[in-house]
């Protein structure tokens, strides 16, 4: 690859190394035609992320209707979380006698695909703007082509940039190209990604002698702000570095990091601060406890159950701060009511009665103390109990005794609490429905929660069948 393996910031990333012909319908990968003797000795890419300014707004274009909108899904002043500015080094080695000369083909689409461009057919291809290359330290003019996308004719063509590239005998050539590409952020409201493919490098003679790949990171590189990444990253500071020696890049090896989102590391920094500048206050507690809550379980339709990863982190540590806030707050109901929420997102499938007792017994103590918070606690649970398709055990769960108020938390559920960051990164489980201990709705009755899981249920086909007719 002149491989300028091009970060993506989409669920499905476009093949992104420079190569001598683009990708075309067919699936065709970036290679030379036929064999070719040039080499690529060694790579380097560093991304460095950063907090996205008006400026950046511009760096890829959009269509009105879908991509300039005037605030993004996480609640910035601009469309994406963060930007990442890229610089990626290559150099190539020509072993040969003979002058090779090529044309060079680079994608500046940050996307091949999404779901909005489904949804929404005819989308203009959002596109990297402050795209430059530099050959032998000189910069280069190139053309930029709109080519069909491979994904299919119902699909927005590709802009893909052309310039001419000439490899002298018996001599290294430098190659770099710098561009800023935006983040991409995810449904849960909590984090953001960054692609980077690899596999195309293949194409090139032999293996690539040494490749690196090096993000930087506004915050500290943790497990509390590293949802998932590739196996094999070397932790340190704000920085995650990988090496690879004598690489020959598969399918297997593009490149993928999911990252929490700048503006949630600082709600999470400004509550952990108000909380260490005033131990005492139980207002600072009971913030800090709804911020892990928020990071447990994301704030997607979904967000009634523990996200993988960051949930096992924060959620234990939402707990803690609960209780915190409930020893400040004795006859507070709202510490109970961020026991409730956290506890109910741990309910497992297949759960027993015994997971469900800690969630009824606050719920009780918040339809006491705070009766106006006590519908959020009932719809998370109808919601565990849709996404489980079953409610079994529901009539031992109806045989549970009701606790009266109390200012004492009740037993925290069992939770193995994760250490590091996820080391390969993984979709979120389909789950087989099975069967789930369901909860009482205290005095609202059985005929009533039956209605209400009717309703959830119709609203879920409405909306699956609406989301289908638009594909169309």
């Amino acid at each position: 690859m002149v491989c300028l393996l091009f970060s993506l910031l989409v669920a499905s990333p476009v093949q992104a190394d420079m190569g001598v012909q683009p990708i075309l319908p067919g699936g065709s990968n970036i290679q030379p035609e036929g064999e070719t003797p040039i080499q690529m000795a060694s790579e380097k890419v560093v991304l460095n992320v950063r907090p996205a300014t008006g400026m950046d707004d511009v760096v890829v274009t959009r269509n009105p209707g879908e991509y300039g909108l005037s605030g993004s899904f996480d609640g910035s002043s601009g469309m994406y979380p963060a930007v990442a500015d890229v610089l990626a080094d290559f150099t190539m080695a020509n072993p040969t006698d003979k002058v090779v000369s090529m044309t060079a083909w680079f994608p500046l689409a940050s996307a091949l695909e999404t779901e909005e461009w489904n949804l929404n057919p005819g989308e203009v291809v959002p596109r990297i703007e402050r795209f430059q290359v530099i050959l032998g330290y000189r910069p280069l003019e190139y053309t930029i082509y709109e080519l069909p996308n491979p994904k299919g004719e119902d699909k927005p063509p590709l802009p893909w940039a052309s310039f001419p590239v000439t490899f002298p005998p018996g001599e290294e050539t430098h190659v770099q190209v710098s561009y800023v590409v935006p983040a991409w952020w995810d449904y849960n409201g909590l984090t953001m990604s960054f692609y980077y493919v690899f596999q195309t490098g293949a194409g090139w003679s032999g293996s690539i002698g040494k490749a690196e790949l090096v993000i930087n990171l506004p915050y500290p590189a943790s497990a509390e702000t590293i949802y998932a990444m590739p196996e094999g990253g070397l932790i340190g500071g704000h920085q995650v570095r990988w090496t690879w020696l004598d690489f020959e890049p598969g399918p297997q090896d593009d490149f993928f990091i999911k990252l929490l989102m700048l503006n949630r590391w600082d709600e999470l920094q400004a509550a952990r601060a108000a909380v260490a500048g005033n131990p005492q206050d139980g207002e600072s507690w009971l913030n800090l406890a709804s911020t892990y809550s928020m990071l447990t379980r994301g704030r997607s339709y979904s967000a009634s159950r523990m996200l993988p990863g960051f949930g096992e982190i924060y959620q234990p540590l939402g707990v803690q701060a609960a209780q915190e806030a409930l020893r400040l707050l004795p006859n507070d109901g709202r510490p109970h009511y961020e026991l409730a929420i956290l506890y109910t997102s741990t309910i497992p499938e297949n759960a027993t009665i015994e997971h469900l007792k800690p969630v009824l017994e606050e719920l009780k103590i918040v339809e006491e103390l705070e009766p106006a918070l006590a519908p959020n606690i009932h719809d998370a649970l109808d919601f565990i109990g849709v996404f489980w398709a079953v409610e079994t055990a529901r009539a031992e769960a109806s045989s549970i005794p009701q606790p009266s108020a109390s200012t004492a938390p009740t037993k925290e559920p069992a939770l193995t609490q994760r250490i590091v960051p996820s080391t390969t990164p993984q979709p979120q489980t389909t789950v087989t429905p099975q069967g789930i201990a369901w909860y009482a709705p205290g005095s609202q009755g059985s005929f009533i929660v039956n209605i209400l899981m009717i309703m959830v249920v119709f609203v879920l086909i409405t909306v699956l069948a609406y989301l289908f007719l638009k594909r169309r």
